[in-house]
């Protein structure tokens, strides 16, 4: 049932299939693990994208209270 499934398959298919496991596949020399460097890197990122987006909630609830702030100061 597999064989005839894979018969199935559009050239496209299968190109994008040999990609997408061609990407994932350790190149000549690689053991797989992780090295310092990439491990150093993705700590990075990982922590950059969290202070943006701490940052970027923390702006956005600042300026909604003072907004509601003025409001009703604004009103009495």
């Amino acid at each position: 049932m597999v064989a005839e499934y894979k018969s199935d398959k559009s050239e496209s298919e299968e190109d994008y299939d040999n990609l997408y496991w061609r990407r994932t596949e350790y190149t000549e020399g690689e053991d797989g693990e992780l090295s310092w460097f990439n491990a150093g890197v993705r700590v990075g990122v990982g922590i950059g994208l969290g202070i943006c987006l701490g940052i970027g909630i923390g702006v956005g609830l600042l300026v909604r209270t003072y907004r509601t702030t003025t409001r009703n100061f604004k009103r009495r």
